[in-house]
């Protein structure tokens, strides 16, 4: 089975033309969203402040690589590139 592709939060986020790092959790692609909710355990909120003080290098690391499951060849799944709603009541709240 071939490997899943990669991606670094200093990739550009196809989305927004700026990095993953610099994009809110509402613009982040699926795939980069589960990884902030998942690997990194950070809630929508706390991507955003970390995103909003240009902190989130110190989170994800700059040159750390995150595989997209699901991914081959190439090619992303669309529903890896939705982004993942986000609830108001956490958008920007630390909890």
């Amino acid at each position: 089975m071939p490997e899943p592709m990669t991606f670094t939060f200093a990739d550009t986020n196809p989305l927004t033309g700026l990095s993953f790092a610099r994009s809110r959790f509402a613009e982040l692609p699926g795939f980069a969203a589960d990884v902030v909710t998942g690997r990194l355990a950070l809630e929508p909120g706390e991507w955003d402040v970390l995103v909003a003080d240009d902190d989130a290098f110190d989170f994800t690391g700059e040159d750390t690589a995150y595989p997209i499951p699901g991914s081959h060849a190439g090619v992303i799944p669309p529903a890896l590139m939705a982004p993942r709603e986000v609830p108001e009541d956490v958008t920007g709240v630390i909890r």
